[in-house]
């Protein structure tokens, strides 16, 4: 299959890897080309996925998804609304699209920008990008886990099954369906994982578990009350992955998750104290506000309210 990774960051250039190691046909697209200007016609990881990969690197968004069957977004949630505009504008046919991960809700936004041109791909959303990944001082991509298993919610809700089916064949990984992107964007675990990292007092034994319990059960909330219920537990979410990853998640986009939860909590009429404090504590430290979710700033009313409804 002709697959398009969107985003060369440690995360998107292992899925590349990943791709490239179950037989696909990779090509790997970066913004700024901070992730890709080193790389020639090969990708090296080490790791738990050794080897070295012959991809291709496209110079622009429109090369790296001309013929693509299938895309991958590894982007941040910052840099989504743009480039999703973009990327709307260039499509070629309806290729399957994954985000991996979600990003709160960023498969409605392209499908916002899709419709409004006449077309309609399918979309999915993964919980969870399915490695662990960092970058070594040598600029080659460590892979230090593959998940056991991951999850995926689609759009339309329709679209899951199919999607799941995508999915296994994209990384050889077992794959369970999510409800839709909703449940997608709840269950992404990393935000809640970094503010309890960060906010936890040191030296206070199983300070961050407790935190990270608690931060899980408003989102559980948060998902009850939009009938998102049975959502992967954290404590699956963590160890599943090797326990709490080795790479430090950009503070921006640890705020930009608390952000969606919060506002997610706001909408569905969710008490969410732990979620709000740590999203306000954060801003405060940094200096800035980390919302609204930039995705969330982009989407039309419609399509949230559908989704909050249930569909």
């Amino acid at each position: 299959m002709r697959v398009a990774v969107l985003g060369a960051g440690p995360s998107g250039s292992a899925m590349a890897a990943l791709a490239c190691w179950r037989g696909h046909d990779v090509t790997l697209w970066s913004p700024r080309g901070g992730g890709t200007r080193h790389l020639g016609h090969e990708l090296a990881t080490r790791g738990v996925l050794e080897g070295s990969w012959r991809i291709r690197v496209a110079a622009d968004l429109w090369r790296a998804t001309e013929t693509a069957e299938a895309i991958v977004i590894a982007l941040p949630p910052v840099a989504q609304p743009a480039i999703l505009q973009r990327l709307a504008s260039a499509l070629v046919g309806t290729p399957d699209i994954l985000f991996a991960p979600a990003a709160g809700l960023a498969p409605a936004l392209l499908h916002q920008f899709a419709a409004a041109r006449g077309f309609v791909p399918r979309l999915g959303a993964l919980a969870v990008p399915p490695a662990l990944a960092g970058r070594g001082a040598d600029g080659v991509v460590e892979v230090t886990a593959l998940r056991p298993r991951l999850w995926v919610g689609g759009q339309p809700r329709e679209a899951t099954a199919g999607l799941v089916v995508l999915t296994e064949r994209l990384f050889g990984l077992p794959v369970e369906p999510l409800g839709d992107i909703l449940a997608a964007g709840l269950t992404e675990p990393g935000a809640l994982v970094e503010a309890a990292r960060i906010l936890a007092p040191p030296g206070v034994a199983h300070a961050v578990g407790r935190l990270l319990l608690g931060l899980a059960a408003e989102r559980d909330a948060v998902g009850a009350a939009t009938g998102r219920t049975g959502l992967p537990g954290i404590a699956a979410l963590v160890t599943e992955q090797g326990g709490l990853p080795a790479e430090r998640r950009p503070l921006t986009e640890t705020g930009a998750g608390l952000a969606f939860l919060e506002a997610m909590a706001r909408a569905s009429g969710t008490p969410a104290p732990l979620v709000s404090a740590a999203l306000h504590v954060l801003e405060t430290a940094a200096g800035e506000r980390f919302g609204p979710h930039p995705v969330l700033a982009a989407l039309e009313p419609g399509p949230l309210a559908r989704l909050l409804g249930g569909g």
